[in-house]
């Protein structure tokens, strides 16, 4: 009678365990990439804050539109493909390599100069559509844990299926006006409304199938699934961008650009599901309207171009505030959990996160021939390279796992490729590779000592300008 005692209590533990089991889930975080927009400006590694002399000034200084003579047309198509490839020192059954690539329109805008304004001034406008945030990302992996038993005896083998897809964009109309012959200014006002732009959402999806272990052995009746699905929809928001551009010689050039930070309202609905051989399906859904507060950023950058108009250097500095990126849940009755960093993905009073500062170097050679009054094909080469990083919680690693959240940012650095023509003065083509890397980072992404990746990042931005 004591044995079928004891063997009815060890049963009904390793019942709890894998109904313990189904119910858990593997926290992976993931934020946002920013986004550039257009070849020619990426081919000069992003150092056009004191150029921007195309369409997409909007973009990067609004205060350039004004270097505009005529209407003209753009769009951008880019590619990317993402690599991440993370090794655990605890984990090493997580060890290997995701990836993920995928396409979009980048950038796409019509400018229209006002020919006549107050004192013979340059008055420019332009509508702008910009991708400004990619979700995009994959992850597949295993994992063994022994927590749950004692004597090392036993474990959860779990195989993760982790898939997060979705964008940002705006409907941006913009403005630039000479205030004098050397200082221009410029503002954009960027609507993220998915009314209005229907792919302004994003969803994760995460499958996770596990099974109990015994001495190397499988349970037959041990196996479980969990799906959990996210979706963030109805994003809605308004901000700003402020520019200047001053110009104290003829060559040399000086800009700013101020990117307000905002607060965007999205639905969010969060439904798991669970099944397990011993038990019915299960099923929670769980819904509220979140607040997300997006960060500002300032920008500040010099260009110099040399007096035969065909070299141009230009270097940028960027600050982000990433401590202002915060997920507000007004229905959660946690007060730990009302207000979450979008950084770390823990509550904000434990997040402190270090600002991100960007420094972008980058040149353009324009063939120019100074012998013919007018060139039918005038071609171009770009060049640059950057420092980027990303915001992370930088944990330090202890005995006994991971510490506080100290901010210390993640190290990126790429180079940047671009070559342009510009035919009849009427079409230009350009065409730009992006490479960014980034080794032992993004240790938030499971909040897990020893854990980090190596990250690969291509791009491929193709633009077209049509000047009328």
């Amino acid at each position: 009678m004591k044995k079928a005692c004891r063997q009815l209590a060890c049963s009904l533990a390793m019942l709890a365990l894998i109904a313990g089991a189904a119910s858990a889930q593997i926290q992976i975080n993931s934020s946002p990439n920013i986004v550039g927009s257009g070849a020619r400006a990426l081919g000069m590694g992003g150092a056009f804050v004191a150029v921007a002399d195309d369409a997409t000034a909007a973009s990067w200084n609004p205060g350039g539109l004004t270097q505009l003579e005529r209407p003209e047309l753009s769009l951008v198509y880019s590619w990317k493909w993402r690599s991440e490839d993370f090794s655990s020192e605890f984990h090493p059954e997580m060890d290997g390599g995701n990836s993920v690539d995928f396409s979009d329109v980048n950038y796409l805008s019509f400018v229209y100069p006002i020919p006549k304004t107050i004192g013979g001034r340059n008055l420019i406008l332009s509508l702008n559509y910009q991708r400004k945030y990619d979700f995009d990302r994959d992850l597949n992996f295993r994992y063994r844990d022994i927590s749950a038993f004692t004597g090392g005896i036993g474990s959860f083998n779990t195989k993760v299926n982790y898939s997060q897809r979705g964008q940002l964009a705006t409907l941006s109309p913009a403005f630039g006006f000479e205030i004098t012959d050397r200082l221009s200014v410029g503002a954009v006002i960027n609507i993220w409304d998915e009314s209005i732009l229907p792919d302004n959402e994003w969803k994760v999806r995460q499958e996770e199938r596990r099974v109990v272990r015994i001495n190397g052995m499988t349970l037959p009746v041990s196996w479980s699934k969990l799906r959990v699905e996210e979706n963030y929809d109805n994003f809605k928001g308004v901000n700003s961008t402020w520019g200047i551009l001053y110009k104290p010689t003829e060559h040399l050039s000086i800009g700013a650009v101020y990117t307000t930070k905002f607060n965007a309202d999205v639905d969010y609905s969060r439904v798991v599901r669970t099944n397990t051989m011993f038990a019915f399906p299960g099923y929670t859904k769980y819904s509220t309207d979140y607040t997300i507060t997006f960060p500002s950023a300032i920008g500040l950058g010099v260009a110099y171009r040399f007096p035969n108009d065909k070299l141009t250097l230009s270097f940028d500095v960027t600050r982000r505030e990433w401590d202002q990126f915060i997920l507000y849940d007004d229905h959660n009755p946690s007060i730990s959990m009302h207000r979450v960093s979008g950084v770390t993905g823990l509550p904000k009073y434990l997040s402190s996160v270090d600002p991100t500062y960007t420094f972008r170097l980058g040149a353009e050679y324009v063939f120019v021939n100074p012998n013919k009054p007018e060139q039918n094909l005038l071609p171009s080469l770009r060049a640059g390279i950057f420092y980027d990083p990303e915001p992370a919680g930088g944990r330090r690693e202890t005995w006994y796992g991971l510490g506080k959240v100290t901010g210390n940012v993640d190290d990126y650095y790429g180079f940047t490729l671009g070559a342009g023509i510009l035919i009849h003065n009427r079409v230009n083509l350009d065409i730009a590779y992006q490479y960014r890397w980034g080794d032992n980072v993004r240790k938030d992404t499971f909040n897990m000592a020893g854990t980090d990746a190596d990250v690969d990042q291509h791009t491929i931005y193709l633009s077209t300008v049509i000047y009328f």
